[in-house]
């Protein structure tokens, strides 16, 4: 085994240019956040596509950043499209269920943590292909914290899942939900 064994990526103050817009219209920010993503994907690209015995796992968090583009967008389809053949598995982690679009239909595994609007939870439901309106699995949905979600395995089969992370450092250092009673920016 050669090179590290973990490689991370932080692409802070990137800002990209809203979908469908021409390329004369970007900025000198977008056309350099553009370029930058560029140079990305074909670093993760290469990433993923080397060596097939070894499995590669690549996280996108905040994912809708790139689903909010078309670059980002063309990124995020070749990467799921290879991922299989490549051995590497592509986790997308994104707030809004719409953000993913029509990616959605590539995606074999579910995690459906807690939603905060009942419009949202039935969105989660229909991906998942449950009931969007069962108003009390909805209402459960918007009432799930602290690690617990339904997930939608590749055989199409949901259930409840508590997701316990052993070190509490850990949770609260990945824990994104807003204190109790306060009001979502």
């Amino acid at each position: 085994m050669s090179g590290p064994s973990v490689t991370t990526i932080r692409m802070p103050g990137l800002s990209l240019p809203d979908p469908g817009a021409s390329r004369e219209t970007y900025t000198r920010a977008e056309r350099v956040s553009v370029a930058t993503l560029s140079l990305v994907a074909a670093l993760a690209l290469r990433l993923v596509s080397g060596e097939r015995s070894r499995h590669k796992v690549v996280l996108l968090d905040e994912a809708w950043f790139l689903l909010a583009s078309t670059q980002g967008r063309t990124l995020l389809n070749r990467l799921v499209r290879l991922g299989r053949s490549m051995n590497a598995t592509v986790l997308l982690a994104t707030q809004r269920l719409a953000d993913l679009g029509d990616l959605s239909e590539l995606v074999g595994t579910y995690f459906l943590f807690g939603q905060d609007s009942a419009a949202e939870a039935a969105r989660g439901l229909e991906l998942i292909g449950l009931d969007p309106a069962d108003a009390a699995l909805r209402n459960r949905l918007t009432e799930y914290r602290q690690g617990m979600c339904l997930m939608r395995d590749l055989d199409g089969r949901v259930g409840e899942l508590q997701v316990d992370l052993v070190f509490s450092d850990l949770l609260a250092a990945l824990d994104t939900s807003p204190p109790s009673g306060e009001e979502e920016r």
